[in-house]
């Protein structure tokens, strides 16, 4: 019998990537082609999802290319991707929304406070799991409802990233309960979308896609996307789920007590558990495995970092490698003397801080460019650490986290971590965990392992502990104080008279 390999896609907030991997979960290749973020307003973060399908269709020739597989050994194709944003497409396939509004997108706060105008909040929150939020693709379509009527009524389907390539993949419409979960209109005791729901939130349920299991085959690939992919037409396409849960399960974070932190584009903390933690301060979204994932988010985590050095680029006049900031940084002691990075310059979820913007507190003249490089990587660390008092309130207990993203590889950066939470951090030596789980999911799809949780665990890759360091957890249990002082302090500040 010829080995069968597996096909992952990932469309990211930063790249979009195609990989192949063996039946045991093995990476052959990866292609990966880099997108920008579009800001034309403060608070508005879009996309070109056009641009995902081609980047998306070059990664795919390209990976098949270069690992010289047989097509005919493609058992199935997996895609996994940056959550919430609503692709809309009409009846003939056609994008109707030419700019995605991004699961970090806050321009939809208008539309959260007309729900809330006409309906108790902690009611909806008993239904979907979760707060009014910017973040959710309801409520994102809505602004579309509002804003741009003829778009939203010409619109057949609103697909999230990794759907919408499933779409032009297979020609079918699907989502899966990790991303419906998010959308405002899923009743998460029932696990199905909610009249009542899309009644609150003031769109057509009608224009949201089916779901199905995140390892369900919803379709094959077409004759028109093996022409433009190189995948042979007829392979099996399965649901997948979101970036987040897949790469949670491409780790093998599965079981009660289990924290993690993802560290990417944004820094989540998250849990696994068995129903919703209902607490205004934590978000929960459903698993692509049986189960809730309660979280807590900071759009600009890795984003963070990716800003710090394109702004010492831009002062330097030349291109610096994040190992060359990483070493900026550790020039300068814990704590940054002092100097604190507040890391909301995409907002954050909260109700009062939306449209908070990102800033420096604590300046003095003895600062230097170390101390504002160090003080990035320590503000969103700080943010882990208010956030985790937050599962800890809720009774859930942390004795360690585990990490996966592509934060794990600043090793000053796990340090700071480690010794702000007070908590050994388990580090993957895998980086590409949402590759690893997408293929997860499309190996049961088609039978060719059993459990995905069961497999994820026995294939969790190695991991080294970084520990916390205890001089510096010292000054970093002063320092967290002054963080959350200024964070409650900041709070709203932003929203003008919204406020008030």
């Amino acid at each position: 019998m010829k080995s069968k390999h597996l096909v992952a896609i990932d469309i990211g907030t930063q790249s979009s990537r195609a990989a192949v991997l063996t039946c045991d979960g093995d990476i052959l290749g990866i292609h990966q082609i880099k997108h920008d973020l579009d800001s034309p307003h403060p608070g508005w973060a879009q996309q070109n999802p056009d641009l995902w399908w081609t980047e998306t269709c070059r990664a795919l020739r390209n990976v098949l290319k270069e690992t010289g597989v047989d097509k005919a050994s493609i058992a199935a194709v997996s895609t996994c991707g940056q959550m919430h944003g609503p692709v809309g497409v009409d009846d003939a396939g056609k994008v109707t929304t030419p700019w995605v509004q991004l699961w970090c997108d806050k321009r939809c706060g208008e539309q959260c406070e007309e729900i809330r105008k006409h309906h108790n909040e902690a009611d909806l929150r008993r239904l979907s799991g979760n707060s009014i939020l910017p973040a959710w693709t309801g409520i994102k379509v809505r602004w579309h409802k509002d804003h741009e009527p003829e778009t939203y009524h010409r619109t057949r389907w609103f697909l999230v990233p990794k759907d919408f390539i499933n779409y032009r993949l297979t020609g079918v419409a699907a989502a899966d309960p990790s991303e419906a979960s998010c959308s405002y209109i899923w009743d998460c005791g029932k696990e199905e979308y909610s009249d009542q729901l899309a009644a609150a939130v003031g769109v057509d349920v009608g224009k949201f896609a089916p779901v199905h299991p995140s390892h369900e085959v919803i379709g094959e690939i077409t004759a028109k996307a093996a022409k433009l992919t190189g995948l042979p037409a007829g392979v099996p396409v399965v649901a997948g789920g979101g970036d987040f849960p897949v790469s949670m399960l491409g780790f093998g974070i599965a079981g009660e007590g289990v924290t993690a932190d993802v560290t990417g584009t944004s820094t989540l903390l998250a849990a696994h558990t068995k129903m919703p933690l209902l607490d205004p301060a934590i978000q929960n979204l459903r698993h692509v495995v049986p189960g809730w994932i309660p979280f807590t988010i900071l759009d600009c985590g890795g984003l963070s970092m990716k800003w710090c050095r394109d702004l010492v680029s831009s002062i330097r006049g030349r291109s610096v490698s994040y190992d060359q900031l990483i070493a900026m940084a550790a020039k300068a002691p814990a704590g940054s003397e002092g100097l604190i990075f507040y890391p909301y310059m995409l907002g954050e979820r909260r109700r009062e801080n939306t449209t908070s913007r990102g800033g420096y507190f604590g300046l003095t003249l003895q600062h230097t460019a170390p101390h504002f490089v160090r003080a990035v990587m320590e503000g969103v660390a700080l943010t882990m650490g208010k956030d985790l008092a937050d599962f800890k309130h809720q009774g859930h207990r942390i004795s360690h986290l585990m990490s996966v993203g592509g934060g794990t590889r600043n090793e000053l950066w796990n340090k700071i971590k480690a010794s702000i939470t007070g908590v050994p951090i388990e580090l993957s030596e895998e980086p590409e965990a949402g590759l690893k789980g997408a293929a997860l999911l499309g190996a049961a799809g088609v039978g060719l392992i059993g459990d995905p949780v069961q497999t994820a665990v026995e294939r969790r890759t190695k991991t080294r502990t970084v520990l916390p360091d205890k001089a510096m957890m010292k000054t970093y249990r002063e320092i967290q104080k002054e963080y959350i002082r200024i964070y409650e302090h900041m709070l709203g500040f932003w929203m003008g008279e919204k406020s008030k």
